[in-house]
């Protein structure tokens, strides 16, 4: 499977982005796709919101270098990780949810037509999730 970006419907459907089904009456498999879609934009979020909490650089854009930003997000992570493996329980480090503004403004750029690369790949995911090697055994009781 391609390594891609989860987005939500606010996104576009391209070949390196997924983005949910849209309708409300899907069918099973494609319920489920959207199930696990929204779990793994729920685990970069709540990522994304600790290291926000306990960094300012990630309440704005990072005004550094492109060629930098990738040095700056492993430190950042390296730091966390140092923190939390040597923080007590008297001194925890504060894990609370961070709502980023900025990212709840932005808006739908451009025209929402996918490719049919795009189409292609979100079916490959959705076949995959469905399948003996990609289903998780309690994905038909939620979705």
């Amino acid at each position: 499977m391609p390594h891609v970006f989860v987005g939500d419907e606010a996104f576009p459907l391209r070949r390196n982005v997924l983005r949910p089904y849209p309708g409300r009456n899907l069918s099973q498999p494609k319920r489920i796709f959207n199930y696990r879609l929204s779990r793994a934009r729920r685990v970069v979020e709540n990522a994304f919101g600790i290291l926000a909490a306990q960094w300012r650089i990630y309440h704005r854009v990072i005004g550094v270098s492109p060629e930098n930003v990738d040095a700056v997000v492993k430190a950042t992570v390296a730091l966390h990780n140092f923190q939390r493996w040597n923080s007590t329980a008297e001194n925890p480090v504060p894990l609370e949810e961070c709502d980023i503004p900025a990212l709840q403004q932005a808006r739908r750029a451009g025209a929402n037509n996918a490719t049919q690369e795009a189409v292609a790949g979100r079916e490959a995911f959705n076949s995959y999730f469905s399948s003996a090697v990609g289903e998780v055994p309690w994905q038909y009781n939620v979705a």
